[in-house]
């Protein structure tokens, strides 16, 4: 395999939830190249199920998962991230941040988009702006942003208001619009209506039909900078909410590929002839964010006999059918710079030791959750069967995700205690580290956490782009936030997939959460 092919076999798409619907019709492109599907085995659809509706297909939007799950297929990035978690380029031949980290120059390679043009700075300086200007979705992964200054047909500068050594990591996000086209169907809207159900992409695959019923089909693009007649001549994405239907499509050969089943519905099908159910570890974490500012859970040591009082044995195994690994602290398990720290275990006598040195008696708590995650509910029921052993009463509230998010707002509103799970968009250690436990992030900062020394830390991290001078100050963070109690880590999680046979290359992405479907082969 080229090391072109091996950073493709290395992207992937955020995680997040959809409520909205699409509008406009999804109409066919013309391509200067395009395959016709044949009649051989081989060319059969890669039928690729998932859940939950898809609102748009505007690279905006590629915070969503459904949204990303199909851009990811149809778009390039300048870069991404590979196996190991270095940043590599993509469209980018060649990148160089400044040292100060206030900009970047990049090189971009020989690429063509969908209709036969090159890929150029220029399409790149209006994909940039042109995010910025909208200030939605992905673009809350470019702060300080100023603009892009176009140098040659195939270099830019890319500069920043102040210093960001976590922009680089986010262009990962950011999938490149053929400017001319999206310029051409602009409207009054910088071309949302359009993207909404047209492909402006330079991606492995186009879109090549309409879509209806929650149906969408993508063809190879022969012409792709890095193709690969490996690659299923088409794909077809079908929605299925149902795990157990996903499951018996499966079984009937009516799917290739799901990452939608519930533990139960995986480990039925483990061994099924024709299918592989396989588990790895992704960049998602479970955790019970405290306030931290107000109430009883603005007590260190009440926050520190409730993590103590948790069973992560017992969750993990009973609830998430050992699909993961027990946490050590804020970050999941599968981020690079990560200090040496052990795994969080119950301890209901010290738990009681806390609480009783602490002068916390008869004590009463409120934790939220998410009623739509089963695993949540029960997560929920068995910490307050845990906090009832050491004599605190848990009061249980179900709450819709819209709901949290706005009480995020206000450090009075957030809630004293939330199961959620947390995750980024990439898996730069930075970006759950400033997003979550800075001072001034207000509305993703969910404790409402205010420490001087970690602000300091993370800013030093921001201005310099020195990678290990960053990873030596993001390990003294999680330090320092262990040390706060700011959250009871429960576990990194397992991302579960099953396949048929006849495809291989199915895993979970290296950025954010999922399966990265340009790495999909037919076997």
């Amino acid at each position: 395999m080229s090391t072109e092919r091996k950073i493709l076999a290395r992207k992937g798409f955020g995680y997040a939830l959809i409520g909205l619907a699409v509008t406009s019709s999804l109409v066919a492109c013309t391509s200067a190249a395009r395959t016709d599907a044949g009649g051989g085995p081989g060319d059969r659809p890669v039928v690729l199920a998932y859940q939950n509706q898809i609102s748009t297909l505007d690279p905006i939007r590629a915070d969503y998962a459904q949204t990303n799950f199909v851009d990811q297929a149809l778009y390039d990035t300048l870069v991404t991230y590979d196996a190991d978690n270095e940043i590599v380029g993509q469209l980018a031949s060649e990148f160089a941040p400044s040292p100060d980290a206030r900009s970047i120059q990049m090189t971009l390679r020989a690429a063509t988009f969908h209709d036969g043009a090159p890929v150029t700075a220029e399409d790149v300086r209006y994909t940039l702006d042109r995010t910025a200007a909208l200030g939605q979705g992905i673009a809350g992964q470019m702060t300080g942003y100023r603009g892009a200054t176009v140098t040659g047909p195939q270099s830019l500068t890319i500069e920043l208001a102040e210093p960001n050594s976590l922009f680089l990591g986010a262009l990962s996000k950011i999938y490149i619009l053929n400017s001319a086209l999206v310029k051409a169907n602009e409207g009054t809207d910088r071309g949302q209506a359009y993207l909404a159900g047209h492909d402006a992409g330079s991606g492995p695959y186009f879109l090549s039909g309409p879509g209806g019923a929650d149906t969408y089909t993508l063809t190879r693009f022969d012409d792709y900078w890095a193709g690969d007649e490996g690659r299923p001549v088409s794909l077809v994405y079908r929605r299925i909410d149902e795990s157990a239907t996903q499951s018996a499509e499966l079984k009937a050969g009516n799917i290739d590929v799901s990452f939608g089943l519930t533990n139960a519905d995986a480990a039925a099908l483990d061994g099924f002839s024709g299918v592989t159910v396989q588990s790895q570890p992704v960049n998602l974490q479970a955790n019970i964010f405290f306030n931290v500012m107000n109430g009883p859970t603005a007590n260190k040591a009440v926050r520190q006999a409730i993590q103590m009082a948790y069973d992560y044995t017992g969750g993990l195994a009973t609830i998430r059918g050992g699909n993961g690994s027990i946490a050590t602290g804020p970050l999941p398990g599968k981020f690079s710079c990560r200090p040496e720290m052990p795994a969080y275990g119950q301890d209901l006598e010290q738990a009681k030791k806390l609480l009783s040195d602490a002068g916390m008696s008869d004590l009463t708590l409120t934790m939220k959750f998410q009623p739509v995650f089963k695993e949540q509910e029960r997560e929920a029921t068995l910490l307050q069967s845990n906090l009832a052993q050491i004599g605190v009463t848990l009061d249980l509230e179900p709450i819709a995700y819209a709901d949290y998010l706005s009480a995020l707002k206000s450090p009075d509103s957030i809630p004293q205690m939330m199961l959620a799970t947390d995750f980024a968009q990439y898996p730069d250690p930075g970006v759950m580290l400033v997003k979550t436990y800075k001072s001034d992030q207000v509305g993703t900062n969910k404790s409402g956490y205010s420490n001087p020394t970690v602000d300091a830390l993370l800013g030093r991290a921001a201005e310099t782009s020195d990678a290990g001078e960053r990873c030596d100050l993001y390990k003294q963070a999680q330090e320092d936030i262990r040390n706060d109690a700011v959250a009871v880590n429960m576990y990194t999680l397992g991302q579960t997939t099953a396949h048929s046979n006849r495809v291989t290359g199915v895993g979970p992405a290296v950025v954010g959460s999922g399966v990265w479907v340009p790495a999909i082969r037919v076997a």
